[in-house]
């Protein structure tokens, strides 16, 4: 873990973190009391290890069980998203990702049975989830916006009232302490390094999703469940709402869905977007504040 008195920076759900603050000096207490929630939170949700509540009922047999509360309102607002994409999304699609390759031993080898997956039907009321059968979830997609939106709200427990957190380019960002937007780069989908624009952040969350960063062979993270075949229509998304963890869900909708849903993706979560086809055009929502290159 990188440490100073406005910031630091630690690994954590698969990628790099950057906390800054723009106020009070980052004390030891919140760094610790940050940490702890983001190893939690893995501990809990990631569909990489085994001990995980994500990972509890890929052996279960059909019926209802009770879970944690914070399980729920993550699969409610994922069951949300399932309906927003006509049944694209679906956190149950962890078994088809292991299948393809995308497992806790990252082998990134298909098996030959990837094509017979079934994708397992599934509910969830209140703190009870009803599954059909054994059940993989796989919370990318949706989680890590709402561990950011946690961290953020750690940082205000503690004092902070000017901050960014960074989750591997997911983040949520108050305004600075003199009132100016944080400004931030925007990533051209596949290509390291190189800016497809700028966008500032004032109160806001900001998500960024490709299909380059985690793929093998014709397969990467974000599949089509029913086609039981990688996206390809799509390159990139960037979306721009009032929190990290609607935006992370808008990019997700923007993914799985055909362009004429994506003004009604835009107003169900108050968002702005930036979407990369893959024949080399940018769609740009029309309430988009960016700048483009």
């Amino acid at each position: 873990m990188e440490k100073d008195d406005k910031g630091f920076s630690f690994s954590g759900l698969g990628t790099k973190w950057e906390i800054v603050v723009d106020d009070e000096i980052l004390k030891e207490d919140t760094k610790k009391t940050v940490l702890q929630y983001v190893k939690n939170f893995e501990g809990r949700f990631s569909r990489f290890l085994p001990n995980s509540e994500t990972n509890a009922f890929r052996d279960s047999n059909a019926g209802d069980y009770v879970i944690s509360e914070e399980f729920a309102l993550l699969l409610a607002k994922a069951d949300r998203l399932r309906s927003l994409t006509e049944g694209v999304y679906d956190p149950a699609v962890g078994g088809l990702l292991e299948r393809a390759g995308y497992d806790a031993k990252y082998t990134m080898m298909p098996a030959q049975n990837t094509e017979e997956f079934v994708l397992p039907k599934w509910s969830v009321k209140n703190e009870t989830l009803t599954i059909n059968g054994p059940t993989a979830f796989d919370l990318g997609g949706m989680g890590k916006g709402y561990c950011i939106d946690r961290i953020a709200e750690l940082l205000k427990s503690f004092g902070h009232k000017y901050f960014l957190v960074d989750g591997g380019g997911d983040m949520f960002a108050t305004k600075k302490s003199n009132g100016s937007s944080w400004k931030v780069a925007i990533e051209y989908p596949g290509k390291p390094g190189i800016a497809a624009g700028l966008i500032n952040l004032e109160n806001q969350g900001l998500a960024v999703s490709d299909s380059f960063r985690r793929r093998w062979g014709k397969w990467h993270h974000l599949v089509n469940p029913k086609l039981k075949k990688a996206i390809e229509f799509v390159i990139g998304a960037v979306a721009v709402t009032p929190s990290a963890w609607d935006a992370d869900c808008m990019t997700s909708a923007l993914f799985f869905s055909e362009s004429d849903r994506y003004s009604v993706i835009s107003e169900f979560y108050k968002g702005s977007y930036l979407v990369f086809r893959n024949d080399g055009q940018a769609m740009v929502s029309p309430n988009w504040k960016g700048e483009l290159f």
